[in-house]
């Protein structure tokens, strides 16, 4: 690994960390309570409240994404942020769809209408970040 790479994905990590963060605030979490697939009661036995989030956890999660999605652009050889868009969408469309769709087919935690807003959320996402990560490893490369 070289510095570009480590910084791509810390960059790559917080954006795509923010976009999510303003996915689930923006649309998810409303649209997830006004479409919800299990009880309200169940559902907080499932998830955390803010303040008990384990934020080591957390890290780990967002720095495992960023990084992956770095690593994809990286090996895809996309080096502009167009490039980085249509590697990026591609990924983003078979990653969440294996991750959404498997936990709709094989558990409760989303209803059919929050399963394909989240999908959309989350391809989005991830793409616009995988996008930053090509513009960021091809900077000032020539070819």
């Amino acid at each position: 690994m070289n510095k570009r790479f480590l910084f791509s994905g810390l960059v790559t990590t917080a954006i795509n960390l923010v976009l999510n963060a303003l996915a689930y605030i923006v649309i998810l979490k409303d649209f997830y309570q006004s479409h919800p697939a299990v009880s309200e009661e169940f559902m907080k036995q499932l998830t955390r409240p803010p303040e008990q989030l384990i934020v080591w956890a957390m890290a780990v999660t967002a720095l495992s994404m960023g990084f992956l999605i770095t690593l994809v652009m990286k090996w895809s050889g996309a080096k502009t942020f167009v490039s980085g868009l249509q590697y990026g969408f591609i990924f983003a469309v078979l990653f969440w769809g294996s991750v959404n769709f498997g936990l709709y087919a094989s558990s409760n935690f989303f209803s059919q209408a929050s399963v394909f807003v989240d999908y959309a959320c989350s391809v989005t996402a991830m793409t616009i970040s995988a996008a930053i990560a090509a513009w960021m490893l091809g900077r000032g490369k020539t070819n």
